[in-house]
């Protein structure tokens, strides 16, 4: 989720072109993050002495960790405990775009630095962002009145990772009152005993916006050619695997619910309440929209 959301920055800001970032990306689950950039990143070295190591490399038979001991830098605890995050998101895409000779560490320090700024981010909110950690990320981007909705934001998020695309990612969600769409497939999860605060029925929809919605129902239903009745169709169901996982989850907390059949339409509708969550939900370049209503 991170490499779009970072990459997406890079490209708005002019640092990358959609094409690079989609080079990036193809070759960031075969990088091995280097220990020095992992090092820097976690702000055990600085820059300069991760590059002084890489120069002494280049003139000795030796691993990075072992002359960054020799020198001072590092302790053996230390690499050992860099070695256990060297699968982490964050830190593949930042090493793809090095080897790729896009970025540089400092230009990286960069990057993050303006990405901070940009978002308002604190410290501790860019290190909930690098975590790539889903749970983590939700909370960055949705807004605190929509913060009731973050663990069926969250078991969205996590289930397009892991059944649609691994890449799969979401952007700043937003409150409005109503909202009307002109096709979609949407679920009630009715009768809660008391899973959210002053509400008693949830109601979550999907709806398209430029592509992503299809990609996701035909990467979930295993087909190619959807018709718009066939996409609305494997939407519903993908919905329901999400909702029927959520409320799986509060029912082990002894909260009730009933899961009520999803219902699709093809023409326009309307729904008038206050508060509804808009969650962009996407794919590459392409979005669709998660919606979340809140019933007393």
């Amino acid at each position: 989720m991170v490499e779009y959301i970072l990459g997406n920055y890079l490209v708005e800001t002019g640092k990358l072109t959609e094409e690079q970032l989609e080079t990036v990306v193809a070759k960031q689950d075969e990088t091995r993050v280097k220990l020095g950039l992992l090092a820097v990143s976690e702000g055990i070295m600085t820059i300069e002495q991760a590059e002084k190591v890489n120069q002494l490399q280049s003139t000795m038979d030796k691993r990075f960790g072992d002359i960054a001991v020799e020198q001072g830098f590092l302790t053996d605890e230390q690499i050992g405990n860099l070695l256990k995050k060297q699968g982490n998101a964050y830190l593949s895409f930042a090493q793809a775009l090095v080897d790729a000779g896009y970025l540089n560490m400092q230009e990286l320090d960069e990057m993050l630095d303006g990405f901070q700024k940009a978002n308002s981010f604190s410290k501790s909110d860019m290190e909930d962002l690098k975590s790539d950690e889903p749970e983590r990320i939700v909370a960055l981007y949705i807004p605190n009145d929509a913060m009731a909705y973050k663990d069926v934001i969250g078991v969205l998020i996590r289930t397009l990772i892991r059944c649609v695309d691994r890449h799969a990612y979401m952007g700043k969600a937003i409150i409005q009152d109503g909202i009307t769409v002109e096709k979609g497939a949407f679920q009630r999860i009715a009768d809660f005993t008391s899973p959210i605060e002053g509400v008693t029925e949830l109601e979550t929809g999907f709806v398209e916006e430029s592509g992503a919605l299809h990609d996701i129902a035909s990467a979930f239903c295993k087909m190619e050619d959807l018709d718009d009745e066939d996409l609305l169709d494997a939407a519903g169901e993908f919905l329901n695997c999400v909702n029927g996982l959520y409320a799986s989850g509060i029912s082990r907390e002894g909260i009730d619910s009933e899961l009520m059949p999803p219902v699709i339409f093809n023409n326009e509708k309307t729904y008038t309440e206050k508060g509804i969550c808009k969650v962009p939900v996407c794919l590459k370049n392409k979005k669709s929209f998660f919606v979340v209503i809140g019933r007393n």
